[in-house]
Order: structure tokens, then C-alpha cells, then sequence
């Protein structure tokens, strides 16, 4: 009787030429996802918004007025007296006076260095009552530099008509504000003319009534305030 053995089983770490078979790995998590990354992301982006609304903040201008020229408080404007300035005031831009606002004819109730920004609440409106008093100086009794929105003194010189003829001088007005300067005129058909200058007050009625009152007494002569603290 012939007895058959049964194929003995191999398993491949036992079969020789056989590789073991690998072992599997768990997949670890990607890399973009470690939370050091992800903050630093979240910092990047932060900064690139924040620094695009300060670009764009720092290109947002106002248009607002500023004196054209040195302009004393009681004068009345003109369109040439102011100029428009575009600025970046940020959230100051509501306290001062915007381009868009009409001017002339306000009156300004403080003195305005050349190129400052007009504030809000800087202009009001004519007095009521007020007088506008035209006052003719000769050219040698007025400095140069006076001009609509300048500050002066005025005085009047008595006397001195003869060789003994005393002389006095009284300041009849002090920091009054020029409106107007006329030139002297050249003369009409006539040929007659004026050599003097006609400077154009603004004053209120009591001041008004007192020069009226004073002038023919004498000759004016007006002085240039200047430096005068606002």
C-alpha cells in the first residue's frame, strides 16, 4: 500500500526568494494643516488688509478753503480770499469749512495766516447795524501792504496850515479792518482827478458816527498793524 504525504503549506516569510510582504502605514496628516502654519497664514492675510485700507485711506482727500492771503477777523469776503486745498484730514475733516460752501460776503470772526485752513467755525455773518465808512487818505499817509483784509490804526493830523501853526495827532481808531482799497481815479471826461486813495471801513454805527464827526477836522493818516496775535 502506497501512502500519499500531503503538500506541506509554505508560508512566504518561510518560501526562500520570497520577500516579506510590507506592512502597512497609517497616513499622518498633511503638513499645510499644523496649526503654526495656518496662524501664520491668517497673519499674512491680516497684514496685507489692514495695510490696503491704510493705501487707500491715505489717497482719501478733502477739498476745504484756506486763506489766499493774510486776512485780519472782521473781514468781508471775497471769492478771491480764500483757495481750495485737497488734504487728507482724516476724521478732522469735519472741523473745517469745505469747498463746497459759498463765502463771499461771510465774515470772518478771526485773523487767517496766508494758507491756513479756514476752521468750521470761523465765519458768521455782516453785523447788523454795521456802517461801511469810505475814508480818502493821501498817498503819503498810507504804507504799502494795505489792502482788502488788513489791519490798521487810524489818525488824524490837526494844525500845521502856518509857520507858527501847532500840530497834533490823534489815533481816532485802532485795529480796524480795511475792506476795499480803491486807487486814485485818473479822471473822468472833465480830466479831473483824485490823488488820493479811498479806504473802505467797515464799523459799527457809534464808531462810524465819531469819524464822520472827526475827519473833516484834520488829514487822515493810517498805519499797517502787523504781528497781531490771533
Amino acid at each position: 500500500m502506497v501512502t500519499t504525504a500531503s503538500p506541506r503549506s509554505s508560508s512566504p516569510a518561510s518560501s526562500p526568494g520570497v520577500p516579506p510582504a510590507p506592512i502597512p502605514r497609517r497616513i499622518g496628516k498633511p503638513k499645510w494643516l499644523d496649526p503654526r502654519i495656518v496662524i501664520g497664514l491668517l497673519l499674512v492675510i491680516a497684514a496685507v488688509v489692514v495695510g490696503a485700507k491704510v493705501i487707500g485711506s491715505g489717497k482719501q482727500t478733502t477739498p476745504v478753503w484756506a486763506a489766499a492771503h493774510e486776512l485780519a477777523a472782521g473781514t468781508v469776503l471775497e471769492a478771491a480770499d480764500l483757495e481750495r486745498a485737497d488734504v487728507n484730514l482724516g476724521e478732522a475733516a469735519g472741523g473745517y469749512l469745505t469747498a463746497e460752501e459759498p463765502v463771499a460776503g461771510r465774515v470772518l470772526n478771526r485773523r487767517m495766516n496766508a494758507g491756513e485752513l479756514v476752521p468750521a467755525g470761523a465765519l458768521g455773518d455782516l453785523p447788523s447795524g454795521g456802517r461801511l465808512l469810505a475814508v480818502n487818505v493821501e498817498a503819503s499817509g498810507l504804507p504799502p501792504g494795505v489792502a482788502h483784509g488788513s489791519l490798521i490804526d487810524l489818525y488824524l493830523v490837526r494844525g500845521g496850515s502856518g509857520s507858527d501853526g501847532a500840530v497834533s495827532t490823534e489815533r481816532i481808531a485802532s485795529e480796524v479792518t480795511v475792506q476795499t482799497v480803491r486807487a486814485p481815479s485818473s479822471g473822468g471826461l472833465s480830466g479831473a482827478g483824485s490823488s488820493d486813495y479811498q479806504v473802505v471801513l467797515l464799523l459799527d454805527a457809534k464808531t462810524a458816527d465819531a469819524l464822520v464827526k472827526a475827519l473833516p477836522t484834520g488829514t487822515p493818516i493810517i498805519t499797517l498793524v502787523t504781528g497781531v496775535p490771533r
